[in-house]
């Protein structure tokens, strides 16, 4: 059961990422369009996290 928490938990912290990155990309402000890469990235890396803790419980 614990699994599945983190299988949609792991969902949308991905589509949280992506959108944020995609949001990015059309961005016209710079220092704003950093941050959401940077954030994106952060999110995306505790994605990982979540799978690898996924696979070891």
């Amino acid at each position: 059961m614990f699994q599945y928490v983190l299988y949609a938990v792991l969902a949308i912290v991905v589509v949280l990422a992506t959108a944020l990155c995609l949001s990015a990309a059309l961005g016209k402000k710079r220092a704003l369009r950093t941050l959401k890469i940077v954030v994106g990235c952060c999110l995306y890396f505790f994605a990982v996290i979540i799978l690898v803790a996924s696979f070891l419980t």
